[in-house]
């Protein structure tokens, strides 16, 4: 992801754990487009706790062996670690240009060593995290980033190089909601709704000309849409082959806005969901 408008080499790393849903994450890098010379680092992470160490290590060179036969000129490399799975799985892919692992999402009931998992890797994570729900499935629809004040540069890029790589269309999408009123009488700029309409719109214009020069030429579509973000995004999400978002926290994706919506989509929906931070600590991504 160094040259935004060239599909590149890669280093990923898929984090593997004892459930099915790591499973989807390797499915998830198993049909993405890898550029041969890019290495995939598949990691397991022991947290001292018990468990079957030998039924982990069988789904791990499962995956190795599936993502070899999927992408036999890329490297793929397996690793066995032991610490606390979120902050190790963060520590190995610090270098990485991806992060991806798997949700249980529709287990209500989770420990509670794996049952936040999702949404604490992607705060302590470097570079993007690709969020893989258990009961996905490849789609061939648009990649929809969530445009709000302060997406990120990173967001963008990874948007705009997935729809590249993957020769989707780009969504560009923008929420709007007029405020609660806070009190009775004259309306603050937060309560006019047709300033809020206008502000949303030059927020999405914005991205638009950044898209226009970081990827020039790809096809996109802009939108913008009253309603709350997590419910706009929610609908737009249902036929996408990935949502985007971008990070402003470096606690439990914290926020009014797009903290919320990050944990809706996690938990809520089929597509995988990537949190990007507002910047890469490293200047030729």
């Amino acid at each position: 992801m160094r040259d935004g408008s060239v599909v590149g080499t890669e280093h990923v790393v898929v984090g593997i754990d004892e459930h099915e849903a790591s499973d989807r994450a390797v499915d998830w890098v198993a049909v993405r487009r890898v550029v041969p010379g890019s290495r995939v680092e598949l990691v397991t992470v022991a947290n001292g706790w018990g468990g079957d160490r030998p039924a982990l290590d069988r789904r791990l060179d499962r995956a190795a062996e599936r993502l070899s036969l999927a992408h036999p000129r890329v490297d793929v490399a397996t690793f066995r670690l032991a610490g606390a799975p979120d902050r190790m799985l963060a520590d190995a892919a610090s270098t990485a240009d991806l992060l991806v692992i798997g949700n249980r999402r529709q287990h209500h009931i989770r420990t509670a060593l794996d049952g936040w998992m999702p949404e604490r890797v992607p705060t302590l994570a470097n570079g993007p995290t690709v969020v893989v729900p258990e009961d996905w499935r490849p789609t061939h629809g648009d990649v929809v980033l969530g445009v709000d004040d302060a997406t990120g540069d990173t967001a963008l890029r990874f948007a705009g190089a997935q729809a590249i790589r993957e020769h989707r269309r780009l969504s560009l999408v923008r929420a709007w909601k007029v405020a609660e009123p806070a009190r009775v009488g004259t309306l603050s700029a937060l309560e006019d709704p047709e300033l809020v309409e206008a502000h949303a719109r030059e927020v999405l214009n914005d991205a638009e000309r950044l898209l226009h020069t970081r990827f020039p030429g790809l096809q996109h579509r802009p939108v913008v849409e009253e309603g709350d973000p997590a419910d706009v995004l929610r609908g737009y999400a249902a036929d996408a082959s990935l949502v985007v978002l971008g990070r402003h926290h470096t606690s439990m994706l914290g926020g009014r806005f797009f903290g919320s919506t990050a944990h809706e989509l996690i938990s809520g929906s089929r597509t995988p969901v990537c949190i990007a931070p507002l910047r890469s600590p490293d200047p030729r991504r």
